[in-house]
């Protein structure tokens, strides 16, 4: 049996999508595009309640990350970074970044360390599971 036989002769491995059911073009393009995006100087806002029920409700969006750090209108882009109460190895990084026009998602990107070019908004929640008044030495 030759090797080509071999490979025929086997049910191909069956692969879940991940994410939302793009490939790894959609996945190269999303980088790049998030790459030209971390260069600009941006001034973040916080979400209203409209914009957080509607990103928490969106059957992507909300999938991604537990909690909206901010948005901001850029272009003919919305932009938005969601945060995670989780995150590092083994799990994601702490935050996803999605770039939509209309309802088209152009970007949607995992990455650590907030770009200098970006400001976060006044008035953030603290968010963090560990806090100095949540945390407590375990008694001896």
């Amino acid at each position: 049996m030759g090797i080509l036989d071999w490979f025929r002769s086997h049910a191909p491995v069956v692969v879940e999508p991940d994410g939302f059911g793009q490939g790894m073009i959609d996945d190269f393009r999303f980088w790049r595009h998030f790459r030209r995006c971390r260069r600009r100087t941006v001034a973040w806002r916080l979400p209203t309640d409209a914009e957080v029920a509607a990103i928490d409700g969106h059957p992507v969006l909300g999938r991604f990350g537990d909690h909206i750090v901010a948005v901001a209108d850029v272009g003919d882009e919305h932009w938005i970074v969601r945060d995670r109460d989780w995150f590092g190895w083994p799990d994601p990084p702490e935050y996803v970044f999605f770039a939509l026009t209309g309802d088209t998602i152009r970007a949607a990107v995992d990455f650590d360390g907030w770009p200098p070019r970006w400001s976060l908004p006044d008035g953030l929640p603290d968010y963090s599971i560990v806090t100095p008044t949540t945390f407590h030495t375990p008694p001896s």
